[in-house]
Protein backbone atom coordinates (compact mmCIF):
# COMPACT_ATOMS: atom_id res chain seq x y z
CA UNK A 1 0.00 0.00 0.00
CA UNK A 2 1.31 3.44 -0.96
CA UNK A 3 1.83 5.70 1.99
CA UNK A 4 2.45 9.45 1.93
CA UNK A 5 5.76 10.65 3.30
CA UNK A 6 4.75 13.18 5.93
CA UNK A 7 7.41 15.24 7.65
CA UNK A 8 6.94 15.75 11.37
CA UNK A 9 9.33 17.82 13.53
CA UNK A 10 10.00 16.48 16.94
CA UNK A 11 11.73 18.38 19.71
CA UNK A 12 14.32 16.44 21.68
CA UNK A 13 15.18 17.65 25.13
CA UNK A 14 18.45 16.79 26.75
CA UNK A 15 17.90 15.16 30.11
CA UNK A 16 20.28 16.37 32.85
CA UNK A 17 22.54 13.63 34.21
CA UNK A 18 22.54 13.14 37.96
CA UNK A 19 25.91 13.61 39.61
CA UNK A 20 26.78 10.92 42.14
CA UNK A 21 28.71 11.81 45.25
CA UNK A 22 31.04 9.31 46.84
CA UNK A 23 30.32 8.82 50.49
CA UNK A 24 33.08 9.62 52.98
CA UNK A 25 34.84 6.63 54.48
CA UNK A 26 34.08 8.06 57.90
CA UNK A 27 30.35 7.59 58.25
CA UNK A 28 27.91 8.66 60.92
CA UNK A 29 28.76 5.65 63.09
CA UNK A 30 32.54 6.38 62.85
CA UNK A 31 32.10 10.00 63.90
CA UNK A 32 29.88 9.02 66.79
CA UNK A 33 32.46 6.48 68.05
CA UNK A 34 35.29 9.02 67.88
CA UNK A 35 33.27 11.66 69.72
CA UNK A 36 32.20 9.22 72.43
CA UNK A 37 35.81 8.11 72.95
CA UNK A 38 36.89 11.74 73.34
CA UNK A 39 34.20 12.26 75.94
CA UNK A 40 35.31 9.13 77.84
CA UNK A 41 38.96 10.32 77.84
CA UNK A 42 37.93 13.69 79.26
CA UNK A 43 34.94 13.00 81.52
CA UNK A 44 35.09 16.44 83.18
CA UNK A 45 34.73 18.33 79.91
CA UNK A 46 31.66 20.59 79.93
CA UNK A 47 32.26 22.43 76.62
CA UNK A 48 28.98 22.09 74.75
CA UNK A 49 30.65 23.00 71.49
CA UNK A 50 32.55 19.68 71.52
CA UNK A 51 29.42 17.47 71.86
CA UNK A 52 28.77 15.25 68.84
CA UNK A 53 26.15 16.47 66.34
CA UNK A 54 23.96 13.39 66.08
CA UNK A 55 21.42 13.05 63.20
CA UNK A 56 17.84 12.34 64.29
CA UNK A 57 17.80 8.82 62.88
CA UNK A 58 20.68 7.89 65.21
CA UNK A 59 19.33 9.42 68.41
CA UNK A 60 17.86 6.25 69.89
CA UNK A 61 20.92 4.16 68.98
CA UNK A 62 23.44 6.56 70.54
CA UNK A 63 21.29 6.97 73.68
CA UNK A 64 21.12 3.21 74.12
CA UNK A 65 24.90 2.85 73.62
CA UNK A 66 25.68 5.53 76.20
CA UNK A 67 23.29 4.02 78.73
CA UNK A 68 24.78 0.55 78.20
CA UNK A 69 28.33 1.83 78.75
CA UNK A 70 27.34 3.70 81.90
CA UNK A 71 25.50 0.71 83.37
CA UNK A 72 28.44 -1.62 82.68
CA UNK A 73 30.91 0.81 84.21
CA UNK A 74 28.74 1.32 87.30
CA UNK A 75 28.32 -2.43 87.74
CA UNK A 76 32.07 -2.93 87.44
CA UNK A 77 32.77 -0.25 90.02
CA UNK A 78 30.29 -1.80 92.43
CA UNK A 79 32.07 -5.15 92.21
CA UNK A 80 35.26 -3.41 93.44
CA UNK A 81 33.62 -2.83 96.89
CA UNK A 82 35.06 -5.49 99.27
CA UNK A 83 32.76 -7.85 101.14
CA UNK A 84 32.72 -7.94 105.00
CA UNK A 85 35.29 -10.75 105.13
CA UNK A 86 37.85 -8.85 103.03
CA UNK A 87 40.29 -6.24 104.41
CA UNK A 88 38.99 -2.70 104.56
CA UNK A 89 39.46 -0.51 101.54
CA UNK A 90 41.82 2.39 101.92
CA UNK A 91 40.50 5.94 101.87
CA UNK A 92 42.14 6.73 98.55
CA UNK A 93 40.47 3.72 96.95
CA UNK A 94 37.09 4.81 98.33
CA UNK A 95 37.64 8.32 97.00
CA UNK A 96 38.57 6.94 93.58
CA UNK A 97 35.50 4.74 93.50
CA UNK A 98 33.25 7.61 94.53
CA UNK A 99 34.75 9.83 91.84
CA UNK A 100 34.26 7.14 89.23
CA UNK A 101 30.59 6.75 90.14
CA UNK A 102 30.15 10.51 89.99
CA UNK A 103 31.80 10.67 86.55
CA UNK A 104 29.59 7.81 85.32
CA UNK A 105 26.54 9.72 86.37
CA UNK A 106 27.78 12.72 84.42
CA UNK A 107 28.23 10.56 81.31
CA UNK A 108 24.57 9.47 81.34
CA UNK A 109 22.88 11.56 78.62
CA UNK A 110 19.65 13.42 79.12
CA UNK A 111 16.60 11.56 77.81
CA UNK A 112 16.26 12.21 74.10
CA UNK A 113 12.99 11.65 72.20
CA UNK A 114 13.25 8.88 69.61
CA UNK A 115 11.56 8.82 66.20
CA UNK A 116 8.72 6.90 67.80
CA UNK A 117 7.96 9.71 70.22
CA UNK A 118 4.45 11.05 69.52
CA UNK A 119 4.49 14.28 67.52
CA UNK A 120 3.21 17.40 69.23
CA UNK A 121 -0.36 18.39 68.38
CA UNK A 122 0.90 21.53 66.66
CA UNK A 123 2.79 19.47 64.06
CA UNK A 124 -0.03 17.00 63.34
CA UNK A 125 -1.65 17.43 59.91
CA UNK A 126 -5.04 18.99 60.29
CA UNK A 127 -7.87 16.57 59.55
CA UNK A 128 -9.70 16.93 56.25
CA UNK A 129 -12.52 19.47 56.49
CA UNK A 130 -15.97 17.96 56.70
CA UNK A 131 -17.80 18.68 53.40
CA UNK A 132 -21.03 20.62 53.64
CA UNK A 133 -24.21 18.76 52.85
CA UNK A 134 -26.05 19.40 49.59
CA UNK A 135 -29.82 19.52 49.13
CA UNK A 136 -31.35 20.32 45.74
CA UNK A 137 -34.54 19.66 43.79
CA UNK A 138 -34.42 19.48 39.97
CA UNK A 139 -36.07 17.87 36.95
CA UNK A 140 -35.04 14.21 36.71
CA UNK A 141 -35.02 14.13 32.87
CA UNK A 142 -32.83 17.22 32.59
CA UNK A 143 -30.43 15.90 35.23
CA UNK A 144 -30.29 12.54 33.45
CA UNK A 145 -29.58 14.08 30.02
CA UNK A 146 -26.59 16.01 31.35
CA UNK A 147 -25.18 13.06 33.29
CA UNK A 148 -25.49 10.79 30.23
CA UNK A 149 -23.53 13.34 28.16
CA UNK A 150 -20.80 13.68 30.81
CA UNK A 151 -20.53 9.92 31.21
CA UNK A 152 -19.06 9.74 27.70
CA UNK A 153 -15.74 11.24 28.80
CA UNK A 154 -15.30 9.21 32.01
CA UNK A 155 -12.22 6.92 31.67
CA UNK A 156 -12.85 3.19 31.91
CA UNK A 157 -9.60 2.07 33.52
CA UNK A 158 -8.19 5.06 35.39
CA UNK A 159 -6.07 4.40 38.48
CA UNK A 160 -7.57 7.52 40.10
CA UNK A 161 -10.98 6.66 41.61
CA UNK A 162 -12.01 10.32 41.70
CA UNK A 163 -11.91 10.48 37.87
CA UNK A 164 -14.76 7.95 37.69
CA UNK A 165 -16.95 10.49 39.48
CA UNK A 166 -18.93 13.54 38.43
CA UNK A 167 -18.40 16.71 40.45
CA UNK A 168 -21.75 18.14 41.63
CA UNK A 169 -21.77 21.74 42.92
CA UNK A 170 -24.90 23.44 44.23
CA UNK A 171 -24.92 27.26 43.96
CA UNK A 172 -27.41 28.75 46.43
CA UNK A 173 -27.12 32.33 45.17
CA UNK A 174 -27.55 31.55 41.46
CA UNK A 175 -29.91 28.60 42.10
CA UNK A 176 -27.84 26.51 39.67
CA UNK A 177 -26.42 23.03 39.69
CA UNK A 178 -22.95 22.71 38.13
CA UNK A 179 -21.76 19.33 36.83
CA UNK A 180 -18.16 18.51 35.81
CA UNK A 181 -16.45 15.44 34.36
CA UNK A 182 -12.68 15.33 33.75
CA UNK A 183 -10.24 12.63 32.60
CA UNK A 184 -7.03 14.73 32.87
CA UNK A 185 -6.90 15.07 29.05
CA UNK A 186 -10.13 16.99 28.60
CA UNK A 187 -13.12 17.91 30.71
CA UNK A 188 -16.69 19.10 30.23
CA UNK A 189 -18.84 21.33 32.42
CA UNK A 190 -22.53 22.19 32.32
CA UNK A 191 -24.88 24.27 34.49
CA UNK A 192 -28.66 24.26 34.74
CA UNK A 193 -31.45 25.64 36.93
CA UNK A 194 -32.33 23.85 40.16
CA UNK A 195 -33.96 24.64 43.49
CA UNK A 196 -30.94 24.76 45.82
CA UNK A 197 -31.89 24.51 49.48
CA UNK A 198 -28.39 23.82 50.79
CA UNK A 199 -25.19 24.84 48.93
CA UNK A 200 -22.20 22.55 48.81
CA UNK A 201 -20.41 20.04 46.60
CA UNK A 202 -19.61 16.34 46.35
CA UNK A 203 -18.68 13.74 43.74
CA UNK A 204 -20.65 10.64 42.77
CA UNK A 205 -19.64 7.72 40.50
CA UNK A 206 -20.86 8.52 36.98
CA UNK A 207 -21.66 4.96 35.75
CA UNK A 208 -24.07 4.04 38.56
CA UNK A 209 -25.51 7.57 38.71
CA UNK A 210 -26.25 7.50 34.97
CA UNK A 211 -27.76 4.02 35.23
CA UNK A 212 -30.12 4.98 38.09
CA UNK A 213 -31.18 8.31 36.57
CA UNK A 214 -31.87 6.65 33.22
CA UNK A 215 -34.53 4.51 34.92
CA UNK A 216 -36.06 7.18 37.14
CA UNK A 217 -39.59 8.36 36.39
CA UNK A 218 -40.12 11.80 34.89
CA UNK A 219 -40.75 14.58 37.36
CA UNK A 220 -39.14 16.18 40.37
CA UNK A 221 -36.00 14.64 41.87
CA UNK A 222 -34.44 15.41 45.25
CA UNK A 223 -30.72 14.97 45.89
CA UNK A 224 -29.53 15.20 49.47
CA UNK A 225 -25.99 14.42 50.62
CA UNK A 226 -24.63 13.43 54.00
CA UNK A 227 -21.16 13.17 55.48
CA UNK A 228 -19.63 11.42 58.47
CA UNK A 229 -16.18 10.74 59.85
CA UNK A 230 -15.51 7.02 60.16
CA UNK A 231 -13.96 5.98 63.46
CA UNK A 232 -10.19 5.65 63.16
CA UNK A 233 -10.02 7.69 59.93
CA UNK A 234 -9.71 11.40 59.17
CA UNK A 235 -11.19 10.95 55.68
CA UNK A 236 -14.88 11.93 55.54
CA UNK A 237 -17.36 9.43 54.12
CA UNK A 238 -19.70 11.05 51.60
CA UNK A 239 -22.97 9.66 50.32
CA UNK A 240 -26.09 10.96 48.58
CA UNK A 241 -29.73 9.96 48.45
CA UNK A 242 -31.80 10.32 45.27
CA UNK A 243 -35.53 10.47 45.84
CA UNK A 244 -38.39 10.70 43.36
CA UNK A 245 -41.97 9.57 43.67
CA UNK A 246 -41.75 6.19 45.42
CA UNK A 247 -38.08 5.64 44.54
CA UNK A 248 -35.19 6.21 46.91
CA UNK A 249 -31.59 5.25 46.18
CA UNK A 250 -28.36 5.87 48.09
CA UNK A 251 -24.92 6.20 46.44
CA UNK A 252 -21.57 6.47 48.17
CA UNK A 253 -19.23 9.08 46.71
CA UNK A 254 -15.99 10.94 47.45
CA UNK A 255 -15.20 14.35 48.88
CA UNK A 256 -15.11 17.12 46.27
CA UNK A 257 -11.74 18.36 47.52
CA UNK A 258 -10.01 15.47 45.73
CA UNK A 259 -11.43 16.41 42.31
CA UNK A 260 -8.79 17.96 39.98
CA UNK A 261 -9.24 21.50 38.68
CA UNK A 262 -9.81 21.95 34.95
CA UNK A 263 -7.45 24.59 33.46
CA UNK A 264 -9.13 27.63 31.94
CA UNK A 265 -8.55 29.96 29.00
CA UNK A 266 -10.25 33.35 28.99
CA UNK A 267 -9.11 34.75 25.62
CA UNK A 268 -11.89 34.40 23.05
CA UNK A 269 -10.45 33.85 19.60
CA UNK A 270 -13.55 33.63 17.41
CA UNK A 271 -17.28 32.86 17.49
CA UNK A 272 -18.80 30.68 14.75
CA UNK A 273 -22.20 29.20 13.94
CA UNK A 274 -22.27 25.66 15.32
CA UNK A 275 -23.63 24.44 11.97
CA UNK A 276 -20.36 25.43 10.26
CA UNK A 277 -18.20 23.62 12.81
CA UNK A 278 -20.43 20.50 12.73
CA UNK A 279 -20.25 20.33 8.93
CA UNK A 280 -16.46 20.74 8.90
CA UNK A 281 -15.96 18.03 11.53
CA UNK A 282 -18.27 15.54 9.80
CA UNK A 283 -16.40 16.04 6.56
CA UNK A 284 -12.90 15.60 8.00
CA UNK A 285 -12.64 13.52 11.18
CA UNK A 286 -12.83 10.19 9.34
CA UNK A 287 -9.29 10.70 8.03
CA UNK A 288 -7.49 11.04 11.40
CA UNK A 289 -5.09 8.30 12.47
CA UNK A 290 -5.95 5.86 15.26
CA UNK A 291 -2.31 4.90 15.89
CA UNK A 292 -0.98 6.41 19.11
CA UNK A 293 2.63 6.20 17.90
CA UNK A 294 1.65 8.91 15.36
CA UNK A 295 0.19 11.13 18.07
CA UNK A 296 0.13 14.38 16.08
CA UNK A 297 -1.94 12.61 13.39
CA UNK A 298 -4.63 11.58 15.92
CA UNK A 299 -5.94 15.15 15.86
CA UNK A 300 -7.30 17.72 13.44
CA UNK A 301 -5.19 20.73 12.54
CA UNK A 302 -7.22 23.96 12.91
CA UNK A 303 -6.23 27.02 10.88
CA UNK A 304 -8.23 30.17 11.69
CA UNK A 305 -7.89 33.28 9.56
CA UNK A 306 -9.77 36.42 8.49
CA UNK A 307 -10.84 37.33 4.94
CA UNK A 308 -11.24 41.08 5.43
CA UNK A 309 -12.26 41.79 1.83
CA UNK A 310 -15.25 39.44 2.01
CA UNK A 311 -15.80 40.02 5.76
CA UNK A 312 -15.54 36.33 6.50
CA UNK A 313 -13.97 34.31 9.29
CA UNK A 314 -12.38 31.21 7.79
CA UNK A 315 -11.85 27.85 9.50
CA UNK A 316 -9.68 25.38 7.61
CA UNK A 317 -9.19 21.85 9.00
CA UNK A 318 -6.61 19.30 7.86
CA UNK A 319 -6.70 15.62 8.82
CA UNK A 320 -4.57 12.69 7.64
CA UNK A 321 -3.54 9.19 8.66
CA UNK A 322 -0.67 8.92 6.17
CA UNK A 323 -2.76 7.15 3.48
CA UNK A 324 -5.37 9.84 2.81
CA UNK A 325 -5.85 13.55 3.46
CA UNK A 326 -8.96 15.64 4.09
CA UNK A 327 -9.00 19.42 3.78
CA UNK A 328 -12.26 21.21 4.61
CA UNK A 329 -12.96 24.95 4.80
CA UNK A 330 -15.89 26.51 6.66
CA UNK A 331 -16.83 30.18 6.33
CA UNK A 332 -18.69 32.46 8.72
CA UNK A 333 -19.91 35.97 7.95
CA UNK A 334 -18.61 38.56 10.38
CA UNK A 335 -18.91 42.29 9.73
CA UNK A 336 -16.75 43.14 12.72
CA UNK A 337 -12.97 43.19 12.51
CA UNK A 338 -11.16 40.47 14.43
CA UNK A 339 -7.47 41.38 14.86
CA UNK A 340 -6.83 38.13 16.75
CA UNK A 341 -6.99 36.15 13.48
CA UNK A 342 -5.68 38.76 11.05
CA UNK A 343 -2.61 36.58 11.07
CA UNK A 344 -3.53 32.86 10.72
CA UNK A 345 -3.65 30.97 14.01
CA UNK A 346 -3.25 27.20 14.02
CA UNK A 347 -3.29 24.38 16.56
CA UNK A 348 -4.04 20.65 16.61
CA UNK A 349 -7.04 19.37 18.60
CA UNK A 350 -7.33 15.66 19.55
CA UNK A 351 -10.04 13.91 17.53
CA UNK A 352 -11.62 12.42 20.68
CA UNK A 353 -12.27 15.94 21.98
CA UNK A 354 -13.84 16.96 18.67
CA UNK A 355 -16.08 13.88 18.56
CA UNK A 356 -17.46 14.75 22.00
CA UNK A 357 -18.01 18.29 20.75
CA UNK A 358 -19.75 17.11 17.58
CA UNK A 359 -22.09 14.83 19.58
CA UNK A 360 -23.27 17.57 21.89
CA UNK A 361 -23.57 20.54 19.53
CA UNK A 362 -26.88 21.77 18.18
CA UNK A 363 -26.77 23.33 14.66
CA UNK A 364 -28.73 26.35 15.90
CA UNK A 365 -26.14 27.22 18.55
CA UNK A 366 -23.22 29.61 18.28
CA UNK A 367 -19.89 28.39 19.60
CA UNK A 368 -16.97 30.42 20.92
CA UNK A 369 -13.38 29.15 20.65
CA UNK A 370 -10.98 30.22 23.42
CA UNK A 371 -7.26 29.97 22.79
CA UNK A 372 -4.26 32.00 23.89
CA UNK A 373 -1.04 31.19 22.11
CA UNK A 374 0.79 34.18 23.56
CA UNK A 375 1.50 32.56 26.94
CA UNK A 376 3.28 29.28 27.54
CA UNK A 377 0.88 28.37 30.35
CA UNK A 378 -2.25 28.41 28.17
CA UNK A 379 -0.79 27.75 24.70
CA UNK A 380 -1.59 24.03 24.98
CA UNK A 381 -5.22 24.49 26.12
CA UNK A 382 -8.34 24.92 23.95
CA UNK A 383 -11.86 25.67 25.17
CA UNK A 384 -15.15 25.48 23.27
CA UNK A 385 -18.14 27.20 24.86
CA UNK A 386 -21.79 27.14 23.76
CA UNK A 387 -25.03 27.78 25.64
CA UNK A 388 -24.55 26.32 29.14
CA UNK A 389 -21.71 23.97 28.10
CA UNK A 390 -17.93 24.32 28.28
CA UNK A 391 -15.45 21.77 26.86
CA UNK A 392 -11.74 22.18 27.66
CA UNK A 393 -8.91 19.98 26.41
CA UNK A 394 -5.18 19.73 25.91
CA UNK A 395 -3.80 20.36 22.43
CA UNK A 396 -1.42 18.00 20.65
CA UNK A 397 2.17 19.22 20.57
CA UNK A 398 4.38 19.11 17.50
CA UNK A 399 4.43 20.34 13.91
CA UNK A 400 1.54 19.09 11.80
CA UNK A 401 2.58 17.78 8.34
CA UNK A 402 2.29 20.14 5.38
CA UNK A 403 -0.42 18.10 3.66
CA UNK A 404 -0.86 20.44 0.70
CA UNK A 405 2.63 19.51 -0.51
CA UNK A 406 1.41 15.96 -1.21
CA UNK A 407 -0.88 16.95 -4.07
CA UNK A 408 0.85 20.16 -5.18
CA UNK A 409 3.35 18.47 -7.57
CA UNK A 410 0.50 16.67 -9.39
CA UNK A 411 -2.04 19.49 -9.81
CA UNK A 412 -0.88 20.53 -13.26
CA UNK A 413 -0.67 16.88 -14.39
CA UNK A 414 -4.31 15.89 -13.92
CA UNK A 415 -5.33 14.75 -17.40
CA UNK A 416 -8.08 12.26 -16.55
CA UNK A 417 -11.37 13.25 -14.98
CA UNK A 418 -14.34 11.26 -13.73
CA UNK A 419 -17.67 12.83 -12.70
CA UNK A 420 -20.05 10.33 -11.14
CA UNK A 421 -23.21 10.40 -9.05
CA UNK A 422 -22.08 10.09 -5.44
CA UNK A 423 -24.82 7.78 -4.17
CA UNK A 424 -24.52 5.45 -7.20
CA UNK A 425 -20.77 5.06 -6.66
CA UNK A 426 -21.18 4.65 -2.89
CA UNK A 427 -23.78 1.88 -3.18
CA UNK A 428 -21.68 0.02 -5.76
CA UNK A 429 -18.57 0.19 -3.55
CA UNK A 430 -20.50 -0.97 -0.48
CA UNK A 431 -21.73 -4.02 -2.36
CA UNK A 432 -18.19 -4.81 -3.49
CA UNK A 433 -16.96 -4.42 0.10
CA UNK A 434 -18.80 -7.67 0.92
CA UNK A 435 -15.91 -9.50 -0.81
CA UNK A 436 -13.16 -7.87 1.26
CA UNK A 437 -11.12 -9.33 4.09
CA UNK A 438 -7.95 -8.28 5.90
CA UNK A 439 -5.73 -9.13 2.93
CA UNK A 440 -8.09 -8.17 0.09
CA UNK A 441 -9.22 -4.53 0.21
CA UNK A 442 -8.13 -3.36 -3.23
CA UNK A 443 -10.74 -2.27 -5.77
CA UNK A 444 -9.84 -1.79 -9.45
CA UNK A 445 -11.41 1.19 -11.24
CA UNK A 446 -11.42 1.07 -15.05
CA UNK A 447 -12.60 4.16 -16.93
CA UNK A 448 -14.13 3.57 -20.36
CA UNK A 449 -14.27 6.89 -22.18
CA UNK A 450 -16.05 5.36 -25.22
CA UNK A 451 -19.07 4.04 -23.29
CA UNK A 452 -18.82 6.70 -20.55
CA UNK A 453 -18.81 4.10 -17.80
CA UNK A 454 -16.60 3.17 -14.89
CA UNK A 455 -16.19 -0.51 -13.98
CA UNK A 456 -15.32 -1.37 -10.39
CA UNK A 457 -14.18 -4.89 -9.47
CA UNK A 458 -12.73 -6.80 -6.55
CA UNK A 459 -11.43 -10.37 -6.27
CA UNK A 460 -10.36 -12.61 -3.43
CA UNK A 461 -9.77 -16.32 -2.98
CA UNK A 462 -13.41 -17.31 -2.43
CA UNK A 463 -15.53 -14.59 -4.06
CA UNK A 464 -15.46 -11.67 -6.48
CA UNK A 465 -17.71 -8.87 -7.71
CA UNK A 466 -18.12 -6.36 -10.53
CA UNK A 467 -20.11 -3.13 -10.73
CA UNK A 468 -20.73 -0.78 -13.65
CA UNK A 469 -21.69 2.87 -13.06
CA UNK A 470 -22.55 5.55 -15.60
CA UNK A 471 -20.20 8.52 -15.51
CA UNK A 472 -18.79 11.47 -17.45
CA UNK A 473 -15.21 10.64 -18.39
CA UNK A 474 -12.62 12.83 -20.09
CA UNK A 475 -8.99 12.15 -20.92
CA UNK A 476 -9.30 8.64 -22.37
CA UNK A 477 -9.31 5.20 -20.82
CA UNK A 478 -7.67 4.83 -17.44
CA UNK A 479 -7.07 2.12 -14.83
CA UNK A 480 -6.17 2.58 -11.17
CA UNK A 481 -6.21 0.57 -7.91
CA UNK A 482 -7.36 1.98 -4.56
CA UNK A 483 -8.20 0.85 -1.05
CA UNK A 484 -11.98 0.46 -1.17
CA UNK A 485 -12.35 1.57 2.46
CA UNK A 486 -10.84 4.98 1.73
CA UNK A 487 -13.14 5.55 -1.25
CA UNK A 488 -16.23 4.60 0.77
CA UNK A 489 -15.27 6.89 3.69
CA UNK A 490 -14.66 9.80 1.32
CA UNK A 491 -17.94 9.30 -0.53
CA UNK A 492 -19.81 9.29 2.81
CA UNK A 493 -18.07 12.45 4.03
CA UNK A 494 -19.00 14.54 0.97
CA UNK A 495 -22.50 15.98 1.00
CA UNK A 496 -22.84 17.04 -2.67
CA UNK A 497 -24.87 15.18 -5.28
CA UNK A 498 -21.85 14.23 -7.43
CA UNK A 499 -18.12 13.54 -7.12
CA UNK A 500 -15.32 14.78 -9.30
CA UNK A 501 -12.23 12.55 -9.33
CA UNK A 502 -8.99 13.79 -10.91
CA UNK A 503 -6.13 11.44 -11.86
CA UNK A 504 -2.65 12.02 -13.23
CA UNK A 505 -1.05 8.56 -13.31
CA UNK A 506 -1.77 5.08 -11.88
CA UNK A 507 0.87 5.67 -9.20
CA UNK A 508 -0.08 9.28 -8.36
CA UNK A 509 -2.58 10.29 -5.64
CA UNK A 510 -6.23 10.80 -6.57
CA UNK A 511 -7.88 14.15 -5.92
CA UNK A 512 -11.59 13.94 -5.04
CA UNK A 513 -13.75 17.07 -4.72
CA UNK A 514 -17.49 17.74 -4.36
CA UNK A 515 -19.43 18.48 -7.54
CA UNK A 516 -23.02 19.49 -8.14
CA UNK A 517 -25.62 20.58 -5.60
CA UNK A 518 -25.10 20.18 -1.82
CA UNK A 519 -27.49 17.81 -0.07
CA UNK A 520 -30.55 19.36 1.55
CA UNK A 521 -29.84 20.78 5.00
CA UNK A 522 -26.05 20.71 4.69
CA UNK A 523 -23.46 23.47 4.51
CA UNK A 524 -21.75 24.18 1.19
CA UNK A 525 -18.08 23.50 1.95
CA UNK A 526 -14.82 23.90 0.10
CA UNK A 527 -13.32 20.39 0.33
CA UNK A 528 -10.46 18.40 -1.12
CA UNK A 529 -9.67 14.75 -0.47
CA UNK A 530 -6.48 12.98 -1.44
CA UNK A 531 -6.27 9.17 -1.60
CA UNK A 532 -3.08 7.21 -2.15
CA UNK A 533 -3.28 4.57 -4.92
CA UNK A 534 -2.49 0.89 -4.36
CA UNK A 535 0.61 -0.39 -6.07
Amino acid sequence: MTKFRLSESTAKEALPQKASKKKSSTGIRGRETANLDNTANNPHSTDNSQKPAVFPDRISEVTAANSSKSVKKTAKDKTNVAPLSEPETTGSQQLKTSETLTNSAELLPAPTPSLETPVQDATKPSPAPIPTTVEIVCDSREFNDYIQALKGIIPNNSTHPILHNVLIEADLKAQHLHLTAYNLEFGMQVSFDANVNQAGKLTLPAPILADILGKFPNGSLTLKSSCEIIKGSDVPSVSATLSASRSKHAIRGLAAGEFPVIPSVEKKLVTLPASVLIAVLKASLFAVSSEENKRILTGANFQLSRDADRELDKLRIWTTDGHRVAMVVGLSENNNANPLIDEPVQFTVPAKVLRVLERNLNPTDRIAIYYDGSTQQSSNIITFQWKNWRLTGQLLEGQYPLCDQIIAPHRHLFSNQLIVERQALLKALERLASHTDKSHVTVILELDSEFQQVMASINNTISSGNETIDAKISGGNFRIKCDIRYLIDTAKAISSSDLRILMAAPTAPLLIVPFGIPSLGTEALDCEYIVAPQE
